[in-house]
């Protein structure tokens, strides 16, 4: 039973212990990686209250109480030390003041050197040192710290200098007494008859138990063996009231505050003046419950007294803590919102560099996929057809051979470079916008008003969370907004690298990327089959009679010319064009392009409609994959700079905020 108690004190030892370490590791780093700039712990009281209250006193692998043993002079402090230590560390006598160092002792597992102690009395000007002698601690200096096999693990001891002894009008030991009462997580009082009721002496304790939220505290009385228990708990009662502000007439259930944890009594004895002998210490009241004073100690909550302890500081660390860290989350989510803005305005920008269509290259090879899927019937037929025949030898070698055969070789020979010199262009022409959009404090974007992206700021703006900077709904038309989505701050610091970007170099490698983004991408012949055939599949005996269109194809220009519109509802039919829809990357599901035909085409309905059914399956992977590739070009380039500076930035959903956010409802007493 007692292993089982043992168990669960330091489970909730090691909780709250693992919940405060989290919030110092989880909270600031989080608020660093989304802000993008150091945290300053002068900026953050809650920091220095974890860091120099509430952490050096848990920071034990085992659960560990500091026990400070105070009062005033000749009351016997040093004497119970070497008695609960079971070892002589400090020497004893009627002189009052002897003891001018603090002194700290704990089992050798626990306090394993300097570095520990010094982090335990961090509050001291100096730096400990380790114990040699008893008669150390009666001259002054360091702090010391001294080992006892005997200490229990959970027990650190620290005797404190008399706080009530004076020299030259001043009390000269209480600057080093009150540092280690406010570091303490129990109090063990000392007092004797003549001083029980010393005003200044209850004054100070009173402060600095009060000033610290209320210290458990232990009351030793020492007093002649002729007093009454009854005597005894008058006086003890008359100090509990006065350390804890308690008015003389207010009940209290058994007659004491709840922070005094147990009453005994020591009587006056010579030989134990002399440090002779050891004290006894009586249990008195119902408070203490007849138990000694070591077993008192031994069975003491870790956890819930620290708890109780750093009330006051937990308090703080918790609101602090969850406000920095609704902060971090708050900007997180802004980031996040920009960082799928900005893929939505690479998108568009890159769409926009896709403005001609190499048509030539895709009917042919559209028209090869075609054709090898024709029935026998009407192979047969297109045979006898010379302009079909053409067609259909262009088609085996490929659709720019189509043209070279009908055209002749110059055709062809101007086709390609134009292609690359528009291509070039139009690129140029889109990085350059893109580029200024990087550079406002807004990232506006269009929309169709039932867009994701704009369902995600319409939520946001619900929310009226109090972020800094809100994003704003724009209606252009109908059923079409501009979302206007503020640059976040980590952004905004590394604005001056966009602007400080080599232009000529960009240039250089959207110049150098213009080849291999240049007509059909190779890799999609195979995918086109399939569609092919599944085009086939739904056509008409009429339709399919139509094949002869394929005659006319080659009065088609090298490249169409393209437009993208973001309509909300089916568009009208073009008089010289073909819609098509497509479906952008990052959302913008109602994107249509409208190519353009020349008008010496002259396609009746039934002809207009097989052509957009011809041309439409490869258009859709022809933007689909030179989209990709032109979305990697300006990340590369253009974006580089505000992407680096996004790359650290954690998402809302990072479970380092889930789990920062438990660590601190946990510290609130929740589960």
């Amino acid at each position: 039973m007692m292993g089982q108690k043992s168990a669960a004190k330091e489970g909730g030892f090691a909780r709250l212990r693992r919940d405060l370490k989290l919030t110092r590791s989880l909270v600031p780093s989080l608020w660093s990686d989304v802000m993008g700039r150091a945290v300053d712990p002068s900026r953050f009281p809650w920091l220095q209250r974890l860091d120099h209250n509430v952490l050096p006193a848990i920071d034990f692998d085992l659960p560990v109480l500091l026990v400070a043993i105070c009062g005033g002079g000749s009351t016997g402090k040093s004497t119970l030390l070497n008695t609960l230590a079971h070892r002589k560390l400090s020497d004893v006598g009627f002189k009052a003041g002897l003891t001018r160092r603090v002194l700290l002792c704990g089992h050798p597992e626990v306090l394993q050197g300097a570095k520990l102690a010094g982090a335990l009395l961090h509050r001291l000007p100096e730096a400990p040192v380790a114990w040699r002698s008893p008669g150390d601690a009666l001259a002054g200096g360091p702090p010391l710290f001294a080992l006892s096999d005997t200490v229990p693990r959970h027990l650190l001891l620290i005797d404190t200098p008399d706080f009530d002894t004076g020299e030259g009008g001043r009390l000269i030991n209480r600057a080093t007494a009150e540092p280690i009462l406010r570091t303490s997580e129990i109090i063990i009082y000392v007092f004797t008859n003549t001083v029980y009721n010393n005003l200044s002496n209850t004054l100070f304790m009173a402060e600095t138990v009060g000033g610290i939220g209320g210290r458990d505290v232990i009351l030793v009385y020492r007093i002649s063996r002729a007093a009454s228990d009854e005597e005894v708990l008058d006086h003890c009662r008359a100090v509990a009231r006065r350390l804890y502000g308690l008015p003389p007439g207010k009940e209290l259930p058994v007659g004491f505050p709840a922070q005094i944890l147990g009453i005994y009594r020591m009587h006056e004895s010579d030989r134990v003046a002399r440090g002779r002998a050891n004290p006894t210490l009586i249990p008195v009241g119902d408070v203490t419950g007849g138990r000694d004073l070591e077993d008192l100690l031994s069975h003491l909550d870790v956890a819930e007294i620290k708890r109780r302890v750093f009330a006051a500081d937990l308090r703080e660390i918790r609101s602090e803590a969850a406000a920095m860290l609704r902060q971090a989350w708050q900007e997180a989510r802004s980031v996040d919102l920009y960082r799928e803005t900005l893929r939505y305005a690479t998108a568009q920008d890159a769409a926009a560099a896709l403005r001609a269509f190499p048509v030539q290259e895709a009917v042919g090879l559209t028209v090869r996929s075609f054709l090898s899927t024709s029935p026998v019937h009407v192979k047969a037929l297109r045979w006898l057809g010379v302009s079909v025949n053409h067609v259909v030898r262009g088609a085996i070698r490929g659709g720019k051979a189509i043209f070279r055969w009908i055209r002749g070789d110059g055709a062809a020979q101007v086709s390609e470079p134009d292609l690359q010199e528009k291509l070039t262009h139009d690129l140029l022409a889109a990085a350059n916008a893109l580029r200024n959009r990087l550079m406002d404090d807004q990232l506006i974007v269009r929309v169709p008003v039932d867009d994701d992206l704009a369902k995600r700021v319409r939520q946001q703006l619900d929310r009226g969370d109090g972020a800094s900077s809100q994003p704003l709904i724009e209606t252009v038309e109908p059923g079409i907004l501009n979302l206007h989505v503020p640059v976040p701050g980590i952004v905004m610091q590394d604005q001056d690298a966009v602007l400080a970007q080599d232009w000529e170099r960009i240039a250089g490698q959207v110049r150098t990327a213009v080849p291999s983004l240049a007509g059909l991408p190779p890799e999609i012949e195979a995918e086109l089959k399939g569609l092919v055939a599944q085009l086939r599949e739904r056509m008409s005996w009429q339709e399919k009679a139509l094949e002869t269109l394929f005659a006319l194809l080659p009065s088609l220009p090298p490249l169409l010319a393209v437009a993208y519109v973001l309509v909300t509802k089916t568009p009208p039919p073009p008089e010289t064009g073909l819609w098509i829809r497509v479906k952008s990357l990052f959302g913008a599901n109602d994107l249509w392009a409208l190519v353009s035909l020349p008008p010496s085409l002259d396609l009746s309905n039934a002809e207009r409609k097989q052509l957009e059914e011809l041309i439409a399956p490869v258009f859709r992977l022809w933007f689909e994959r030179r989209l990709r590739a032109v979305i990697g070009l300006f990340d590369d380039t253009i974006c580089q700079p505000v992407i680096r500076a996004l790359s650290g930035v954690p998402s809302p959903d990072d479970p380092r905020f889930a789990q920062a956010a438990n660590s601190l409802r946990r510290l609130g007493g929740d589960r």
